[in-house]
């Protein structure tokens, strides 16, 4: 049961979930505002919650809109001319605020991101106010981040997933996930999380299984199932990410080299491209021609 608080500690309670609840269409659960919360710190039990919100809703000052359609209750705003609906940034906080959204949506814990979903919906809600052409909006059109590398399609991680690894992650808890190999095979097991990774468009867990003391890698794309548990992960005190990285390839085989020929025949027309492939092996894996 949760302590109870006082009017001075309810009320900063009370602005701290209007801050979690989007003035959008979009609705958050109230799991989504209870776990926002509980990131930020802020002890409030689940039914003082309701509570809350119950009563916010039923005052009507605050222009929350209800969707009571299932079994659990989503909530967002409409704008009111209360001031605890304006959010005051600036438009470069603004533009900043857009770039970290889309940049670091993989590099910030799921929970941490969530809390600050009211930012990012403000962000994204002023640069629309200031129309298209507004240098904020038209600096969006003239930066961009692309890969040397071949583009390649982003695998799908499911966002209940991410959640999932990011806050066992970040709160140091083991994982009890399935995952299915790229051989189709499916495995229950208790995993220790250690290190999230990006590379390119895909996203890898390191970790370690349960009475196991190799250290791995898992494509979060293949995870099916992923439930936090309440038990401390364990973290090899010879881990180094930095070193493991170095020691390992991502995203490539551990096995022989892969020879690939680059060749523009528009270029050199005379060349034999079944020649090119039947020529001294550089590596016995796996070969193969790329027109371009």
């Amino acid at each position: 049961m949760g302590r109870k608080h006082d009017k001075k500690e309810e009320a900063s309670i009370i602005l701290e979930i209007l801050n979690r609840i989007p003035l959008s269409k979009r609705f958050v659960s109230v799991d989504d505002i209870l776990n926002s919360l509980a990131s930020a710190d802020i002890d409030v039990s689940r039914r003082s919650l309701q509570r809350y919100l119950k009563q916010m809703y039923d005052c009507g000052k605050y222009g929350l809109v209800r969707d009571d359609r299932g079994n659990a209750y989503g909530y967002r705003r409409e704008r009111t001319d209360s001031i605890t609906d304006n959010i005051h940034l600036k438009p470069n906080e603004c533009l900043l605020l857009r770039i970290a959204q889309e940049h670091m949506k993989y590099q910030i814990p799921g929970t941490v991101l969530k809390s600050l979903g009211f930012l990012f919906d403000a962000a994204s809600e002023m640069l629309k106010e200031k129309g298209s052409n507004a240098k904020e909006n038209q600096w969006l059109n003239k930066v961009c981040v692309i890969s040397s590398s071949i583009p390649q399609m982003p695998s799908k991680v499911l966002p209940r997933i991410f959640d999932a690894v990011s806050e066992a992650l970040y709160s140091e808890k083991k994982l009890r996930i399935e995952y299915t190999n790229m051989n189709g095979k499916t495995t229950s097991a208790v995993i220790s999380p250690l290190a999230l990774v990006q590379q390119d468009v895909r996203l890898y867990l390191i970790c370690q299984f349960d009475h196991f003391d190799n250290v791995v890698h898992l494509a979060l794309h293949r995870f099916k199932k992923a439930e936090v548990t309440s038990f401390d992960a364990h973290r090899p005190e010879k881990f180094d990410l930095q070193s493991y990285i170095h020691d390992r390839h991502f995203n490539y085989s551990n096995g022989e080299w892969v020879h690939w020929i680059f060749v523009n025949f528009q270029r050199f027309p005379t060349l034999d491209a079944k020649k090119l492939v039947n020529a001294p092996k550089m590596s016995a894996h796996h070969r193969g021609i790329c027109h371009f």
